[in-house]
């Protein structure tokens, strides 16, 4: 059997590399998973395309050899600041790194995206502007421009990999101190909603207990 997979970083789809940081992530022993051979199965079932049943008639050979250049592939990359552009097709788009300058429909997109992991294109399509223009540009019929869905199908064919990687790990830092702000303030908001309450609630016994008291 012949499997195929990516031979640089920058090679990689941000599908494949966006699976690859779900898998590794989070408080895992990678030492003991990688000795296993249902986990190298899956990554090489993941940046080759070829399910893990059809991999699993292959040689553990075979399997042994690709898991080790995919696994040297992955430890030679160095995370760095995202560019902040992309060429794709001759078209430049640009990432605007201080995510305080979103606007409210990449907040809104942002937030409808179900999973990250399973759609990261859909991530890069509201990061990732035509150069010159805004998100979702309309002209004076009211008529989108520059449309996210055509940016998704765009990145999903050709986006390097270093760049996918640096940015989204990027995002996800972000992403997870925004959610963790969030239920912090709900949390908190929460907490005066009780004090209201209970404060609302002792004014109101004080009052029945002076009138149940008056004559």
């Amino acid at each position: 059997m012949i499997i195929t997979t990516p031979q640089t970083i920058n090679d990689c789809t941000p599908d494949q590399l966006a699976k690859w940081v779900f898998l590794s992530s989070g408080d895992i022993d990678f030492k003991t998973l990688s000795d296993k051979l249902d986990f190298r199965v899956q990554v090489v079932s993941i940046f080759s395309g070829v399910d893990k049943a059809t991999l699993c008639n292959a040689s553990v050979e075979s399997i042994n050899d690709v898991f080790v250049h995919l696994l040297k592939m992955l430890t030679d990359y160095t995370p760095a600041e995202p560019k902040g552009f992309q060429i794709v097709n001759g078209t430049i788009y640009r990432f605007d790194t201080n995510f305080a300058n979103m606007t409210a429909g990449q907040v809104i997109d942002m937030k409808n995206i179900e999973d990250v992991y399973s759609d990261p294109c859909a991530v890069l399509a509201i990061l990732y502007i035509e150069d010159g223009m805004i998100y979702q540009q309309t002209d004076e019929k009211k008529r989108v421009l520059n449309d996210s869905d055509f940016r998704r199908k765009t990145f999903q064919c050709e986006f390097d990999g270093a760049e996918f990687l640096d940015v989204f790990g990027f995002f996800l830092n972000n992403y997870e101190k925004r959610k963790d702000a969030i239920s912090a303030l709900g949390i908190a908001r929460a907490q005066i909603t009780m004090e209201q309450m209970k404060t609302e609630l002792t004014e109101e016994l004080k009052t029945m207990n002076g009138t149940s008291g008056q004559v």
